[in-house]
């Protein structure tokens, strides 16, 4: 099935819509995989000062794609999924949700290209605003596919998305000199994208219009909005604020490309939370989110696993001399990614739940964490920075997780699985070889896979 046919066809069952965190898992850190190679690729098109006005363009594209991504669109999938067949209840939203999306993305696109002109160019600054304006349209499309159970039709937008991104992003900076503006283009081709979903709800658009109905969907998805913009600002706090401070002369610009690869994680959080998010919002049983942290839980820890157990001999393959210093930030960057996609999936709970007072709450954190991660930067350079942010997200998810939304699923978390995941994790610790420990990642990444996602089990058993 093409990617055309796929996002054409019919919405899936009730009693289907809940196996598609697998595969939207897969896509994602698939996804980060690409971002991820695509940040390095660029180490060796990009000295190291040009590469920082890069990662930090890149990282408050994040915050916007997170803000915009989690927000109005959950609240969109959640009207359609709460009301399958209700045509009038799905016009309703989605004409809301795609102005509410535009309106919101002018303003982000404000915010973002402003943030740009600190660090950066003008050139810099109307192509990330282009990228940002794109973006909200296609927030639009997920929404609606999320809310009709199309999670894999998702997963080959985002998958074409990234690959895209790279494919022109790294096409320009080499074969043009452009520098930091060609590699930003990238994601603006990258999220042309993200407008194929456009004609499949094209017919439920509607013009503008404000009645009680659509009060309500506002107030909603503000309330979800902030909550994602704690999330969004936090994750790409640590690289913006390497720009902010002025550290990319000092070892900066090492250090980001670590964060880069500590955020992978942050994928495969976002794609549990988006399966999820619908049913936690059914149903807000314990069982449920239990399941959602257990899945997260067992491919984060591994994925940090990997980062900071990375051999020398691949880690020096992967970097250019001049980022030679990857490795010690390594650590910090794995836990830090890790943490924050605890913080992202414990938010999720938040959003589903949609308590008031909880987006103070969160900006009470993000303000706390941003605070530590700036005076430790500040004081002791880099490496304040990379301790700080680590340990503030650390006590961030720690502070969240005592809430009443959030705790239930943490005490019914299995831990028998993760004490496995563990081993694993001190078992590529202590192994030498560079060979022993690639076979020990291929074997255990498979099975981390399956006993966190069971519906790949019999898939795979047939082929």
């Amino acid at each position: 099935m093409t990617s055309a046919e796929l996002l054409e066809a019919p919405a899936a069952p009730a009693a289907a819509r809940a196996g598609g965190a697998g595969w939207l898992m897969l896509a994602t850190t698939g996804s980060g995989v690409i971002n991820y190679g695509y940040a390095l690729i660029l180490t060796h098109g990009l000295p190291p000062a040009q590469y920082t006005a890069f990662a930090a363009g890149q990282a408050l594209l994040m915050v916007r794609a997170a803000i915009s991504g989690a927000g109005i669109p959950w609240i969109l999938a959640r009207e359609i999924g709460r009301a399958p067949g209700d045509h009038e209840r799905h016009a309703v939203a989605t004409t809301f949700a795609f102005w509410a999306n535009l309106a919101l993305g002018v303003l982000l696109t404000l915010a973002v290209a402003g943030g740009v002109l600190i660090f950066g160019t003008l050139q810099d600054a109307a192509v990330v605003a282009t990228a940002s304006l794109i973006m909200s349209v296609g927030s639009t499309g997920t929404g609606f596919l999320q809310g009709i159970g199309r999670m894999e039709a998702i997963a080959v937008l985002f998958t074409l998305e990234a690959i895209v991104k790279a494919g022109v992003g790294a096409g320009l900076v080499f074969c043009t000199g452009l520098g930091a503006a060609g590699a930003l283009a990238g994601f603006v081709a990258g999220s042309l994208v993200l407008l194929l979903p456009l004609p499949r709800y094209r017919h439920l658009l509607r013009r503008p219009s404000w009645r009680p109905a659509e009060a309500a969907l506002l107030r909603a998805a503000i309330r979800q909005t902030k909550l994602q913009a704690g999330v969004a600002i936090t994750a790409a706090g640590d690289t913006v604020l390497v720009g902010v401070l002025g550290l990319g002369a000092v070892g900066g610009g090492p250090y980001q490309a670590a964060s880069a690869l500590g955020r992978v994680p942050l994928f495969a959080s976002n794609a549990v939370a988006t399966a999820a998010f619908p049913q936690i919002s059914r149903d807000g049983s314990a069982a449920r989110k239990a399941a959602a942290l257990r899945s997260y839980l067992l491919v984060g820890i591994f994925m940090t696993a990997v980062m900071t157990t990375l051999p020398d001999t691949i880690r020096t393959l992967l970097f250019p001399e001049t980022f030679s210093s990857v490795g010690r930030w390594l650590p910090c960057a794995a836990v830090l990614g890790l943490a924050i996609g605890l913080l992202n999936l414990c938010v999720s709970f938040l959003q589903a739940d949609d308590r008031h007072g909880a987006g103070g709450c969160l900006l009470v954190l993000t303000a706390g964490y941003l605070a530590v991660v700036a005076l430790s930067g500040t004081i002791f350079g880099v490496a304040g920075l990379a301790v700080g942010s680590a340990t503030a997200a650390l006590l961030a998810v720690a502070a969240l997780a005592i809430l009443p939304p959030v705790r239930p699923g943490w005490r019914h978390l299995p831990l028998r699985d993760l004490a496995a995941v563990v081993a694993v994790a001190l078992l590529l610790a202590v192994v030498g070889n560079v060979v022993l420990w690639l076979a020990i990642v291929a074997v255990a990444g498979v099975a981390v896979l399956v006993a966190g996602f069971p519906e790949f089990a019999p898939r795979f058993g047939r082929r």
